[in-house]
């Protein structure tokens, strides 16, 4: 009998995995990198994580950023955008908002 798995996943994250499908033009890095992403957002809310993404010149980009009130809450200006396959984040080294495409990701540290 063959080893079988079943993946539960929420609309949302049904939703960027065909994002990333479409963009990757492949569906299993799809699921590792929507995996990726979220654990890099849930990490992001409480402290400041390293991680690793593509820029879109093709450059590889090292950031260190969070979400967590007690750091970005200051530099929220209101004029922030959200989109369900974009990464947004402050960037602590740079002091300003930044944001990496899901399917850019390369590595959390």
């Amino acid at each position: 009998m063959e080893n079988m798995a079943i993946i539960s996943m929420a609309n949302t994250d049904v939703v960027k995995a065909n994002i990333i499908a479409k963009r990757t033009g492949n569906a299993f890095a799809a699921g590792y990198l929507l995996s990726l992403g979220n654990e890099l957002r849930k990490r992001m809310q409480s402290g400041v994580v390293e991680f690793y993404f593509h820029k879109k010149n093709g450059e590889i980009r090292r950031a260190f950023g969070t979400t967590m009130p007690a750091l970005a809450k200051a530099h929220i200006n209101g004029r922030g955008s959200s989109s369900i396959s974009v990464i947004t984040f402050f960037d602590t080294e740079k002091g300003e908002w930044r944001s990496a495409q899901i399917q850019s990701l390369i590595k959390v540290c």
